[in-house]
């Protein structure tokens, strides 16, 4: 199973950057929080279109810590965008590009063209009317196809991707981040499940949840093949509007304490030196997994998992530590622990 999943893989992003003059104490403070937080990761499977591929091959150089200091959760995501503003010259510029991984405060953008550290430009999406102003943070080396670089919106109040973020802080009580889509109105949220949800989900492939939009209780599923928020298109034989056939009774929700979750279910790990692996995920809780896989993980170092993952849908990747491995779990496969940075 594990050799069919590995094909899903591609390798990881090298990334290092560093900010630039020209910016404000404040704003240059909230560049460097917002870089050391975000920037030093590696790249996956960037967009659900076959084919498509954003960034080199390479491995990915992130710093070890103890503790989770993004500011949210990154979702995977390619969308195009356009960046306009004034160049090193003066004069005005205009550069096509499309977004590698997108979060709450920003985005990795690759372009042809070249950005300034410290430079402030425009963000339009292609083919919606939204639009915001950024200052580049960063560059990431080693771009295949063109250059990448880090933005941080000046506005934290825009919701420039449509896609609504949780708080982490209540990451703690999840077991599963998955971006899901309400099937009714088409919204879009980086969603953290439960133990309870995590199960259904994985098993069933949806969930119900309470929809801000549509005021009740609709269901969600992963946005395969669609990013934008459109609803799907109605029932010709029933006739009814897509919010009515999906709303569900809250008494369906289950209010099962957490506890460690038994599954099969198909996991992606990302090490700074090993490179991706998808792996077979056997155990979930609130505080971490457990896995198998044919690599050896040196305990204690840190690792980037996507649970669930697929290469047709936006993953989210979250930092952990391996913590524990067992040898003999079947045809030279090991067991590993890994407990995420919370």
């Amino acid at each position: 199973m594990l050799k069919k999943l590995q094909s899903e893989v591609q390798s990881a992003l090298v990334c290092s950057a560093a900010l630039g003059r020209g910016s404000s104490f404040a704003e240059m403070k909230k560049g460097v929080e917002f870089f050391h937080r975000r920037w030093c990761h590696m790249a996956n499977h960037l967009s659900n279109e076959p084919g498509a591929s954003a960034v080199a091959k390479g491995h990915a150089l992130f710093p070890a810590l103890d503790k989770n200091q993004r500011l949210s959760e990154r979702v995977f995501l390619n969308l195009p965008v356009r960046l306009s503003g004034a160049g090193k010259q003066g004069a005005d510029f205009l550069e096509e590009g499309q977004t590698v991984d997108i979060s709450r405060h920003g985005a990795a953008i690759m372009v042809e063209g070249e950005l300034s550290i410290g430079q402030a430009v425009k963000i339009q999406r292609v083919g919606v009317s939204k639009e915001a102003m950024a200052r580049v943070v960063g560059r990431i080396p080693g771009g295949s196809g063109g250059n990448l670089f880090g933005l941080v919106l000046l506005d934290p109040e825009v919701n420039l991707w449509d896609i609504s973020f949780p708080s982490v802080a209540d990451a703690e009580t999840a077991v599963l981040r998955a971006l899901l889509r309400c099937i009714a109105c088409g919204r879009l949220a980086v969603s953290y499940l439960s133990e309870f949800e995590a199960d259904l989900f994985l098993h069933h492939h949806c969930i119900s949840r309470i929809c801000q939009d549509c005021g009740g209780w609709t269901t969600w599923t992963r946005p395969y093949n669609q990013t934008s928020a459109k609803p799907e298109a109605p029932d010709e034989q029933g006739g009814l509007h897509p919010v009515s056939r999906h709303l569900l009774a809250p008494g369906t929700q289950n209010q099962r304490s957490h506890e460690r979750v038994q599954v099969e279910a198909v996991g992606c790990i990302r090490h700074p030196t090993l490179g991706n692996e998808v792996v077979l995920v056997r155990n979930l809780a609130r505080g971490g997994l457990s896995f198998f896989s044919a690599s050896n993980y040196p305990e204690g170092s840190q690792v980037e998992m996507a649970v669930p993952y697929t290469s047709r849908a936006p993953n989210i990747y979250t930092p952990a530590r391996i913590v524990s491995s067992r040898k003999g779990a079947g045809k030279g496969l090991i067991e590993y622990g890994a407990a995420y940075l919370l």
